[in-house]
């Protein structure tokens, strides 16, 4: 380190200590890095996930990783494919964290312990420079350094890495800095909203049910005139509803929006049509009867049907069109709107971020300032649940650590 005035020199700067960040510095080699990091500690959020067990990848093809990004699979191809998620377990493996996948394919620690994730970051970090506590205030390019002002001191590098995350968990200092510092330098940001976060309902009729899951539902969402329907678990909360089925597609969400549930995750015609089998072939039974046949969990059917009490005791051949599709109406169309999404404190990701359309896919580095780099959630990208996060925060630190040195390369 040479000082330049009264600023210290580095090669680069990364301003975030999260899983991009720490990342992205253990990937840059014969260089003198510092990270900046304006907690007390490093991995803050990485420690909160996975309820303190940190799912850190997703097991299978890296090809099938791509669709779990929404709409910005094309632009994530790039760095999944070129450090996949072999190379993250490979990486912790070879730095003291042994890993393990579950059946479902969700890879973790082996301790189970988020600490040990941490740790082997730190641990390949060691010959960076690391400040702790330590805010940056500001950011300047002249056009061929970046000056770094923090609370503490001044700081120059020809290139800056912004990793700051998003702006979900607040509480752990992700309070959407990065998108200050890259539109002070002249990016454009997607406008953040919380992502893979439950939905808070209207109708509170299914409250009764927090706590209860069904395996596969069929989520219709209705929005600007087009439906779009989604597969997948689904939990009844206090507030609403979450499960996987939500969680995944809440980026698609927002307050006023219309959803359809199908409890049974089957064509309404097939449905319906094994109603009028049974209407005729068993007419004697009670509707309770078909319900069952129906393999619903009993809370929910009390739920959906506590108000027609005596239509499920009603026989099959004496019901009529209407009851036939209030009864379609309640399994397999269920109608709810959205209030609003659950926010920023409760919410894994942040949906938006920094405008791809700024930002070079093969190296992550912008197309507006040279010498500017972003990895991480502070990108306008976002994954499914399932470890899809976390690869993504790897694999674009990779991405940048891996053009910084190729552009030195070049450069020495």
């Amino acid at each position: 380190m040479v000082k330049s005035g009264d600023k210290m020199m580095y090669d680069v700067i990364i301003i975030g200590a999260g899983a991009a960040g720490l990342y992205c510095g253990a990937h840059l080699k014969n260089l003198k890095v510092l990270i900046l990091e304006k907690n007390q500690k490093p991995g803050l959020k990485i420690l909160a996930s996975g309820g303190g067990q940190c799912n850190l990848t997703h097991g299978g093809y890296i090809n099938a990783f791509y669709a779990k990004y929404g709409a910005h699979k094309s632009f994530v191809k790039n760095a999944l494919k070129s450090h996949d998620n072999k190379e993250v377990v490979r990486f912790f493996q070879s730095n003291g964290c042994k890993v393990l996948e579950r059946e479902d394919g969700k890879v973790f620690p082996a301790s189970l312990k988020a600490s040990d994730v941490v740790k082997a970051l730190i641990k390949s970090c060691s010959d960076l420079q690391m400040n702790y506590g330590e805010a940056v205030k500001e950011v300047e390019h002249d056009g061929q350094y970046f000056s770094v002002i923090t609370d503490h001191a001044s700081y120059k590098a020809p290139f800056l890495v912004i990793s700051t995350g998003g702006k979900s968990y607040p509480t752990l200092g992700t309070t959407g800095d990065g998108y200050i510092l890259a539109k002070d330098l002249g990016h454009a940001i997607v406008s953040p909203k919380p992502g893979l976060t439950g939905v808070v309902t209207k109708d509170k009729a299914l409250s009764s049910l927090q706590g209860v899951s069904v395996d596969d539902v069929e989520l219709t969402l209705f929005k600007d005139g087009k439906a779009n329907t989604f597969c997948g678990p689904l939990l009844f909360t206090h507030f609403g509803l979450s499960g996987p089925v939500v969680l995944n597609n809440s980026r698609y969400m927002n307050k006023g929006d219309q959803l359809s549930i199908n409890f049974v995750n089957r064509s309404s015609n097939s449905i319906e049509n094994e109603l009028l089998e049974m209407v005729h072939g068993f007419g004697d039974k009670p509707v309770a009867y078909w319900l069952n046949q129906l393999g619903l969990v009993d809370t929910l059917k009390r739920t959906l049907f506590e108000q027609d009490e005596i239509l499920k005791q009603k026989k099959l051949a004496s019901i009529t069109k209407e009851e036939r599709k209030l009864l379609m109406g309640r399994v397999t169309s269920y109608k709810l709107e959205i209030e609003s999404l659950i926010g920023y404190q409760n919410a894994m990701v942040t949906v938006g971020g920094i405008d791809l359309t700024e930002v070079d896919p093969k190296r992550l580095a912008s197309k507006v300032v040279e010498g500017l780099y972003f990895c991480g959630e502070v990108l306008d990208v976002d994954g499914d649940t399932g470890g899809y996060n976390l690869q993504w925060a790897f694999s674009s630190g990779y991405a940048v650590a891996n053009g910084i040195i190729e552009l030195n390369k070049i450069q020495r």
